[in-house]
């Protein structure tokens, strides 16, 4: 952290600007998983490869994840003219923090939780402050808030991530979400704000705080924002689509519980608090969705993914049964065997040789079995979520603009 943002992302692309062209003549296409795939891949395989080599802790996780914004330069792809799509009348505090756009650091308290969430399903209006304290990144691409906002919620196996780390990315998808449709301000040309939520992290915490976090996240978009439901979409990394799938699930839930108790054409508690709505849909990248022991695509892809590869899995997966417990608990906690019923529409972008292969496509089968608008895009060879690597491989950059668009489309 000593050493500015900006001299590491340029560093980063200086190195990868002078390895490329040496891996192309002198490596080719014979470090990928197969030939078929970039020379961009197999010269990524060449260099992060070596990462099994060396043991992985939760602090060698989290320190890697939180240097993510290092991959994503505001120079780097997607290319922009920032001359002529400026929005901003004045300059704004981006380029500080290493982004186009300008970020406010939310830190909100909120008044109640409206939406019951995790194992027990409970109220928290009788939680602590700091439990009712909404905390993360907000992006603002104008100088007006734009009218739909994508919701962003990192992974890291709920081990690792920061909101710090994903400025860059998630911004990018903002930016490329860009339609027709204008904001509140006419020289917005469309693009999205972003709010990267804090929320809480194994094993200091349970799974039941990091979705509390996102729930009331949600919330403090929809009654201290003022957005429309209807005008944010959920977008998740890894265990981030994880998160999306559960609180998804929770808003479901509790609309169910909500008509049992007042009806179908009830809106309102007898406290005056609302039902709170679904949001537009969900995106997922990679979606770590199965919390039981470990199987099929999760115990042999290890072998060649290159993010979650041994080490990783060795590091990552104790703690599945240290935080959750007994398989019943493991079940009830995954979101790939929950109920789908009333969920809004799903976009699940995966590798058919990543590690989630199996429970992504799971979880389409049985989303679709139950009435769910479930669109799935797959590409063959990549590793574990490739869609943050669009600045390096040309797969990561086609699977981004399929979820972009997926999003334009709501």
């Amino acid at each position: 952290e000593r050493i500015p943002l900006r001299v590491r992302q340029k560093l980063t692309f200086l190195a990868w600007g002078m390895y490329l062209p040496i891996h192309k003549v002198l490596i080719a296409r014979r470090t990928g998983l197969h030939k078929d795939v970039s020379l961009e891949y197999h010269a990524l395989t060449s260099v992060m490869w070596w990462g099994r080599l060396f043991p992985v802790t939760v602090k060698r996780m989290r320190f890697s994840l939180s240097q993510l914004h290092v991959w994503h330069p505001p120079d780097r792809y997607p290319q922009w003219n920032l001359t002529t799509n400026n929005s901003f009348y004045k300059p704004s505090n981006g380029e500080r923090y290493g982004i186009r756009g300008h970020l406010y650091e939310v830190y909100h308290q909120m008044e109640q939780k409206r939406t019951p969430s995790g194992f027990r399903r409970s109220t928290t209006t009788k939680q602590s402050n700091a439990e009712m304290t909404v905390t993360g990144k907000y992006i603002q691409h104008a100088s007006q808030p734009s009218k739909k906002v994508i919701l962003w919620i990192y992974g890291g196996a709920f081990l690792a991530g920061d909101s710090t780390g994903n400025m860059g990315i998630a911004e990018k998808m903002g930016m490329l979400c860009a339609g027709e449709e204008k904001g509140n301000n006419d020289n917005q040309n469309g693009m999205r704000d972003v709010f990267i939520p804090d929320h809480r992290l194994v094993p200091e915490h349970h799974l039941d705080d990091a979705i509390h976090d996102i729930a009331l996240a949600y919330e403090y978009l929809i009654f201290k924002r003022g957005i429309h439901p209807a005008d944010i979409t959920l977008v998740g990394v890894s265990s981030g689509g994880g998160l999306v799938v559960l609180l998804l699930q929770a808003l479901a839930e509790a609309q169910r519980a909500f008509d049992e108790r007042k009806g179908d054409n009830e809106r309102e508690n007898d406290d005056g608090s609302s039902c709170v709505q679904m949001p537009a849909g969900g995106v997922v990248m990679g979606p770590f969705v199965d919390y039981t022991e470990p199987k099929g695509s999760m115990k042999e892809y290890i072998k060649h993914d290159l993010i979650v590869n041994e080490s990783v899995y060795d590091e990552g997966i104790p703690y599945l049964e240290q935080v959750l417990g007994c398989h019943e608990n493991r079940v009830r906690a995954s979101p790939v065997y929950g109920n789908f019923d009333g969920l809004p529409p799903l976009c699940i972008c995966v590798s058919e040789h990543e590690v989630v292969y199996d429970q992504a496509m799971l979880m389409a089968k049985r989303a679709k079995e139950q009435g769910v608008d479930v669109t799935v895009g797959v590409w063959k060879y990549m590793c574990h979520v490739f869609q943050l690597l669009c600045p390096f491989v040309p797969e990561g950059k086609e699977s981004f603009d399929f979820m972009c668009e997926w999003i334009r489309e709501r």
